[in-house]
């Protein structure tokens, strides 16, 4: 967690968690509804971190109907609500309801073009245990899930987009870092 003073506010920066296949599971662009996964349990993230099944349940119970669907972990660019929100053997599952503004559109038609291919989960985590080389969250305050360009976790993909056209990624695409 962070803390930086902005004019006379003092604001808590939460911790970003890349779902390791946060999968957008569908997407129908007319009625402007994303599903995926936000955050899938057991795998190792890029911070050494693994949350486990059980982690959401909590919060989704006591703050679940706050939680926002993000453009970028921005705050300030919510892009839809969450209509369902829950835990299944795999992972973080959201259903939410895309705003009909230009920047929902956009976002859309990104995710549609392949652009924006992963998501992220804002969370603070509660409980957590230091293991040999990573740590345990068993328990976490989920305050939104974010559509993102590049995630920590390059297994955090949006498998399909379905609406006027159909894009499947089958493999994720690989970058080399140029010397």
């Amino acid at each position: 967690i962070r803390l930086s003073l902005v004019g006379s506010e003092m604001c808590i920066r939460d911790r970003y968690k890349q779902a390791p296949v946060g999968q957008l599971i569908d997407a129908d662009e007319k009625a402007g509804i994303i599903k995926g996964y936000g955050s899938i349990f057991g795998n190792r993230d890029s911070d050494n971190d693994i949350i486990t099944k059980g982690a959401y349940k909590k919060t989704i119970a006591e703050n679940g109907s706050r939680v926002k669907y993000l453009y970028q972990h921005d705050m300030n660019q919510p892009i839809g609500k969450m209509t369902e929100l829950y835990e299944d053997d795999k992972g973080l599952v959201f259903v939410a309801e895309i705003a009909k503004t230009q920047l929902g559109k956009d976002v859309v038609e990104l995710m549609k073009s392949g652009v924006i291919t992963e998501n992220s989960v804002g969370i603070l985590p509660i409980q957590k245990q230091n293991k040999a080389d990573y740590r345990e969250i068993n328990e976490v305050k989920l305050y939104e899930i974010s559509a993102v360009t590049l995630a920590a976790n390059d297994q955090a993909l949006i498998l399909d987009v379905k609406g006027l056209s159909l894009i499947h990624i089958s493999e994720p695409t690989r970058l080399r870092r140029i010397s």
